[in-house]
């Protein structure tokens, strides 16, 4: 972690009207890996060093997961990336009673594991645990039972960054621990690692119509001015997903995980390949985030329909 702190400049990053819209969601995603050589050796299944190095590598491109999520005199939202004070996001790595196989058994259903990761998706709030403050990412490696398999768990706020930058932190974090699990020789390749651009007003840029569009119902019902949406916006962000929590706590309002085998997404990308319809550059993630556009179009489609 020490590589991480040194190499944080401080830099504030004010977040446009589109992000805090999005301030009170957070995104989920739980990747699960399975050994397929399961042994009690201590040359254990995705070594806890290599995974804790490679994240804090990753961070260094995303200091912005480090910042705190303020609010100015005028209610603009922004996150204040102080080096001498960050919000270091949670990360922890546990081990459980449970094996690989209880979890396919059951379902992939993530309500039974021993941890409520239930508790760190859906609004973002302050905890006694974030002393206070709302964290603006948390991970969780869950090791299954005899060396069987890993589940890495990871919630991001929404105003933080979007699906896409998600994933790609996550990838990042990935291919850095491939890289360093590599014989380190002369063959060894460096490192290559993309620039990260935080500034909104290059992101606004390429937002395009379609995508605005798609999102519309989102922007009208966050962003017409009331008296109401005055007050939320005069808040502070941790009173407001406190109150925003309490509202949807009355509802049927539920979190939802899906488990999307990746032999199958795998299979479908090649056809897909076969067919035409992507090049040999598109990833499991490209399928899976064009498939959940879909649905949510059709599911927007519907909600107008009736």
């Amino acid at each position: 972690m020490d590589s991480f702190t040194s190499s944080v400049n401080s830099q504030v990053i004010y977040l446009d009207g589109y992000d805090t819209a999005n301030s009170v969601k957070t995104i989920a995603l739980g990747y699960w890996y399975k050994n397929d050589t399961p042994s009690s050796s201590s040359n254990e299944f995705m070594p806890p060093k290599i995974l804790d190095s490679a994240f804090y590598r990753a961070l260094q491109e995303f200091p912005i997961l480090a910042g705190h999520i303020k609010t100015d005199s005028s209610s603009r939202m922004y996150v204040d990336i102080d080096k001498n004070n960050l919000n270091m996001p949670v990360y922890t790595d546990t081990a459980c009673d449970l094996s690989y196989s209880d979890m396919e058994k059951a379902g992939f259903n993530i309500k039974k594991l021993p941890i409520d990761l239930y508790g760190t998706y859906g609004v973002p709030v302050p905890t006694k645990l974030s002393g206070g403050k709302i964290k603006p990412a948390s991970f969780h490696i869950l090791r299954f039972k005899n060396n069987t398999g890993v589940l890495v768990y990871a919630s991001i706020g929404n105003c933080i960054t979007d699906g896409y930058g998600f994933v790609h932190f996550m990838n990042l974090w990935a291919e850095v621990a491939r890289w360093m699990q590599q014989p380190q020789d002369d063959k060894r390749e460096p490192l290559a690692i993309p620039e990260f651009i935080y500034d909104r007003k290059f992101t606004a840029a390429m937002r395009s119509d379609e995508t605005f569009h798609q999102n519309i119902v989102d922007v009208k019902g966050l962003s017409a001015e009331s008296t109401a949406s005055r007050w939320l916006a005069w808040m502070s962000p941790e009173r407001r997903g406190s109150l925003i929590k309490k509202w949807y706590e009355p509802t049927d309002y539920t979190c939802c995980f899906f488990h999307i085998p990746s032999e199958t997404i795998e299979a479908l990308r090649l056809r897909l390949r076969k067919a035409g319809a992507t090049n040999e550059h598109s990833t499991i993630n490209n399928i899976i985030t064009a498939y959940l556009a879909i649905v949510i179009a059709q599911a927007k489609k519907k909600a107008n329909d009736d």
